[in-house]
């Protein structure tokens, strides 16, 4: 592994980009877009959340927690600098991430999905990830992380948390599906020209982002922002060393 893949994106980024609050108390806020984002035009589409990305509890209203990798702060900021680049600005309200469940209902939150993140990140040791190659989606692109390169890692937390979910009932439809590990890095652009554009200049450019996965991060769902609860760290591991 190289540790200065993606240095030259991190490096022209670091000093500019605003680092994610992460207090339980503060209100979630907006991520600036980089400072030479460019001009994409949002889907005028007005989507409403699919019944298969809701828990299957007894309440609809309830709130609704993401559970991501946490990763160190150098690859955040590298993939969230661009992240801000491409995506509709209008429309950013996150940082970069890598999602493990979409849709955790709070009503268990205390009773069951806590406890067994706490149990699951306290016997996973942290891992290496590598942010590798774009890939098209409909609307956009993201950046994998092959099965190789931290992939497989993911899937292993992931696979282990699933399981007890899915017999107790409760996941959406799209949290029982599985795990690709992936940046998303332009979505939500009807305009195909504007993607394929994109998509050709991140190709060319792109050379990849190494980072560590440090544990898991749970957050709550308001309104399109997502307010941060709380971090599951993971065991260190010797070795493991971050990127520059």
């Amino acid at each position: 592994m190289s540790s200065n893949a993606g240095k030259s994106w991190a490096s022209i980024t670091s000093q500019n980009l605003p680092k994610q609050d992460t207090s339980s108390s503060a209100e979630p806020t907006p991520i600036p877009a980089y400072s030479e984002t460019k001009i994409t035009t949002p889907s005028t589409t007005k989507r409403s959340p699919s019944p298969s990305h809701l828990p299957k509890t007894q309440s609809k209203d309830e709130d609704v927690y993401i559970l991501t990798l946490a990763t160190d702060v150098r690859h955040h900021e590298a993939m969230t600098a661009l992240r801000n680049q491409y995506f509709p600005k209008k429309l950013n309200k996150l940082a970069a991430h890598l999602t493990l469940f979409h849709a955790l209902p709070g009503s268990l939150l205390e009773s069951n999905i806590i406890p067994h993140i706490e149990r699951t990140a306290a016997r996973t040791k942290q891992f290496q990830v590598h942010a590798a190659k774009p890939f098209r989606m409909t609307h956009g692109f993201a950046i994998s992380v092959p099965k190789a390169e931290g992939g497989a890692a993911a899937q292993s937390v992931h696979a282990e948390l699933q399981q007890k979910w899915t017999e107790d009932g409760f996941l959406s439809e799209q949290d029982q599906g599985g795990c690709r590990a992936h940046y998303t890095i332009m979505n939500k652009v009807d305009k195909e020209n504007e993607v394929a554009k994109a998509f050709e200049e991140v190709s060319e450019r792109w050379k990849g982002d190494w980072g560590v996965v440090e544990g898991l991060r749970l957050w709550r769902y308001e309104r399109g922002w997502w307010k941060f609860q709380r971090k599951f760290e993971f065991a260190k591991e010797q070795g493991i060393e971050k990127a520059d």
